[in-house]
């Protein structure tokens, strides 16, 4: 009878001296972010940083985020069509990444043959108004490959 109890005794203090880990598996620390205009993603109540390659006339911004590892998807709006697409292909070493981070108003495919980057950040648009973008996490901050939602 003292077996199990010692053992269930020493799994809960595992559990108590690695709450931060168990949590953060359980509940990934991934904050979110609507702003309207670019004006309120700059000002001084912003939550989340938004690319500098945003457009300053970019509307309906909204960002998801994890705050540990930098994995991150946006998406915003223009308000006209875009004529000058931004990005640039996207180097060989990472042309082949997949978005990591869903949510429900991420798109349930996506054309990767149409998909450009700028820095770190794979982007594309859609229906020439409205683009989404991801930033897969990085390894040397701890980031994994594995999908959040």
């Amino acid at each position: 009878m003292r077996a199990p109890l010692a053992a269930a005794t020493a799994a809960a203090l595992a559990v108590a001296l690695s709450g931060c880990s168990l949590m953060n598996a359980i509940t990934p620390p991934v904050e979110t972010a609507l702003y309207p205009t670019m004006t309120d993603a700059t000002g001084p109540d912003a939550t989340l940083a938004v690319p500098s390659w945003v457009p300053s006339d970019a509307l309906n911004i909204q960002i998801k985020e994890n705050t540990e590892t930098g994995e991150s998807i946006l998406q915003f709006g223009q308000p006209t069509p875009v004529t000058t697409p931004i990005g640039q292909p996207c180097d060989a070493s990472v042309a082949d990444q997949r978005p990591t981070m869903q949510d429900t108003w991420w798109p349930q495919s996506i054309a990767y043959d149409q998909v450009v980057c700028d820095g770190d950040w794979h982007i594309f648009l859609t229906y020439g108004v409205q683009y989404f973008a991801w930033r897969n996490a990085d390894p040397s901050q701890g980031g994994t490959s594995t999908p959040t939602e």
